[in-house]
């Protein structure tokens, strides 16, 4: 799955789609009875020189114990479980994938984050410059009771910059509309590659018109993993608790993280995301049940008391040859 696939490769669509590092069903994750109708994913055309196939590909984040990243497994050491059944096919694997970035940065500009927001724009503008790379997407989306699209800007990363320090702070706060436009625009992008959502808030969610259920829903749907950084002063406090569960939710559903601001304005959350987005697998595989269900549950395990972590399942159709995709891929490597 490398970045310079050619451009027959390109007419095929990733589903790029992940899964829970436990088999509970985490805080928050809507049930297959909540999800709405399945997704239509395209159906891509290409040349028929190549196979149909029907396949998942996942993103995962392996630690260990001590929450070290783990970047060296082999594939025969990881067992998928898509709702429950165990799956053999694996068609591709790749160490520390190279592949793109789409990363939605959504900034909290409401008024409980006043006093934090001019250092959080350095700690962005800084984590910009070290981690984009000239083939990834970055937009940034300010919100406070409306989400505005702050800036969409590839590779004028001063550019990028220059508008993010010129965000003002005010208002309420509506993250689950931020995730829901945030997801809106990584679903545009239909290339292989990473979609990433960060978000720096204190889950003080007072203002949405968006459901925690439905954000989630549209998460998913963008194939997104939600990184939270939650920069509250106080983590005692009721409505602090408050806060951070809404973002445990929101990451534990997606197979983000959830880190807190240790008094360092992030920087230490962002180098964290920073070396997971750079030891993350690439996995893909044909499902053996691809038409069992609409919404696929998936578990991935690893030997011993590794912990693997990505998103909670995939859409299938209940008629797998309008609704899987066609892609080719290069062999295992």
């Amino acid at each position: 799955m490398q970045a310079r696939l050619t451009v027959a490769l390109f007419l095929s669509v990733l589903l790029n789609l992940t899964c829970p590092a436990f088999a509970q069903t985490p805080s928050g994750m809507p049930t297959a009875t909540e999800l709405p109708e399945a997704l239509q994913p395209p159906i891509a055309a290409r040349p028929t020189l190549f196979t149909s196939v029907h396949e998942v590909d996942l993103v995962l984040s392996v630690t260990d114990h001590k929450g070290k990243f783990v970047p060296d497994l082999l594939p025969s050491q990881l067992t998928i479980l898509d709702n429950g059944q165990e799956q053999t096919a694996i068609t591709f694997f790749q160490r520390q994938t190279n592949l793109p970035l789409d990363v939605a940065l959504l900034i909290d500009s409401s008024s409980s984050v006043t006093y934090k927001f001019p250092d959080e724009q350095k700690t962005i503008k800084h984590f910009i410059k070290s981690v984009i790379r000239p083939n990834d997407r970055v937009a940034v989306f300010a919100f406070n009771e409306k989400v505005s699209l702050a800036a969409e800007v590839n590779n004028n990363w001063k550019q990028m910059a220059k508008k993010i320090m010129h965000l003002k702070p005010g208002g309420d706060t509506a993250i689950y509309d931020a995730v829901s436009a945030a997801a809106s625009w990584l679903g545009k992008d239909h290339r292989p590659s990473r979609q990433i959502m960060i978000l720096l808030t204190d889950g003080e969610e007072n203002s949405s018109k968006t459901s925690m259920a439905d954000a989630i829903t549209n998460a998913l749907k963008a194939n997104a993993s939600i990184y939270a950084v939650n920069v509250s002063a106080e983590f005692d406090d009721p409505e602090q608790k408050q806060g951070r569960e809404v973002l445990v939710r929101l990451t534990d559903a997606t197979g983000g993280a959830y880190l807190e601001d240790t008094g360092d304005n992030g920087n230490n959350a962002f180098r964290k995301i920073e070396r997971e987005l750079r030891t993350q697998y690439a996995i893909a595989y044909k499902p053996s049940n691809l038409e069992e269900a609409v919404f696929h549950r998936i578990r991935v395990l690893a030997p011993g008391k590794l912990r693997v972590r990505c998103r909670s399942g995939y859409y299938a159709s209940q008629n797998a040859l309008h609704k899987a995709l066609m892609t080719a891929r290069p062999p295992k490597s």
